[in-house]
């Protein structure tokens, strides 16, 4: 994979987002393959500190909330003040980019989960959710209806659908989708412009806020503080605070300490707005910082470029190998499980890299030749 160019990139911000990516695979890798922790007997301080950094990945979905605020929620700020909003370059940008990997990896859920069912159908059946603690339930196995693939195609899921077939994480991206349309409805509402399109928009934001269902709501909040942190490091008295070293150092400390404390289970829901909020702090920081570490750069922004591809398509592909072949068997953390642990997480970001360069690589592309169909249909 060739790294796109490193101009004008944050190089920082794409390392944390490829991480949070690296993350959710290698919880839900850990998962399966590994006995969970309360069944270990005497652990040391690697294998504790091995199930703690891989039972991250729903905190790693809230850095992603924040990471998408700051990028997406500041697209549409800097869209608004310059005078070069448009809801069509929006909605094509967005979906665009959503689109052209969401498709295919319906499709690869299909595919990987209709095999492993004809091998082995009780892993699509829940019967291993209590082992695995995401994918199919007992109460609600994979479905694989015409309903939910376009309901998930249309980010209905967990509002009128469930996820397709095995693929649970695509829970967040429902989230994300709703946000992105929420956040210039808001914004258009109190910008200014012609009165009947502010009335129009504060219908519409209405009408999405009764339709979506209370936990998406809440974890907007947190997708919020990302497009907060964008707002106030443009102003020179903040961006003048946010550059000072201290001002990292304190974000990662509190970064650090939240993903601690909702690990420890005592803060519940509260804890995901709490690693949103330190989050937040840190992002403000990385934001400021640049890195002439060209090979940082080069790997932090591959990193980045396959994140969204890696984090729809691994679910699928790891549920057929360990349905299908594992069944239910999982092993202890030692050194031959560590070598299957890397294999397969080497495997399957390799399998996401190939997807990545048949589909994501192309989305540019792809955007501009819609761009210009729908400019010859409107001559």
């Amino acid at each position: 994979m060739v790294a796109p160019s490193l101009k004008h990139r944050l190089v920082h911000l794409d390392c944390l987002r490829g991480l949070a990516a690296l993350l959710v695979v290698i919880e839900h890798l850990r998962a399966f393959l590994f006995v969970p922790y309360v069944q270990l007997k005497a652990p040391g301080v690697m294998t504790k500190l091995f199930y703690l950094v891989t039972g991250l990945g729903h905190q790693a979905v809230m850095i992603f909330f924040v990471l998408s605020g700051f990028l997406v929620g500041g697209s549409v700020i800097t869209a608004l003040q310059t005078g070069k909003w448009s809801w069509k370059g929006y909605l094509l940008r967005r979906m665009s980019r959503l689109w052209v990997v969401l498709i295919p990896a319906l499709l690869l859920t299909l595919f990987w989960d209709k095999l492993g069912a004809g091998i082995d159908p009780d892993g699509y059946l829940g019967a291993f959710r209590e082992m695995y603690h995401s994918g199919p339930t007992a109460t609600t196995p994979a479905d694989w209806s015409i309903a939910s693939f376009f309901g998930n195609a249309f980010f209905l899921q967990t509002i009128l659908v469930p996820c397709f077939g095995t693929n649970g994480p695509l829970w967040s991206l429902a989230n994300e989708f709703w946000y992105y349309l929420l956040f210039p409805l808001v914004l258009a509402i109190f910008a200014g412009g012609k009165f009947i399109l502010r009335i129009l928009s504060l219908l519409l934001a209405g009408a999405i806020l009764i339709f979506l269902p209370k936990s998406i709501l809440i974890s907007g909040l947190i997708w919020l503080l990302g497009a907060g942190v964008f707002f106030l490091i443009r102003k020179d008295r903040i961006r003048g605070i946010v550059t000072h070293p201290l001002w990292l150092s304190i974000g990662l400390i509190l970064t650090v300490g939240s993903l601690l404390v909702s690990r420890s289970g005592r803060f519940g829901a509260g804890a995901d707005l709490i690693i949103g909020i330190g989050c937040a702090v840190m992002v403000a920081g990385l934001a400021s910082k640049s890195s002439q570490n060209h090979l940082y750069g080069m790997v932090s922004t591959g990193m980045s470029e396959i994140s969204y591809t890696l984090y729809l398509v691994h679910f699928p592909l790891l549920a057929f190998l360990f349905f299908g072949f594992f069944k239910g068997s999982q092993m202890d953390p030692d050194l031959t499980a560590g070598n299957c642990f890397g294999l397969v997480l080497g495997g399957v970001i390799l399998y996401a890299v190939a997807i990545w360069y048949l589909f994501e690589r192309n989305t540019d592309r792809i955007r501009k030749y819609i761009e210009s169909f729908l400019l010859k249909r409107t001559q």
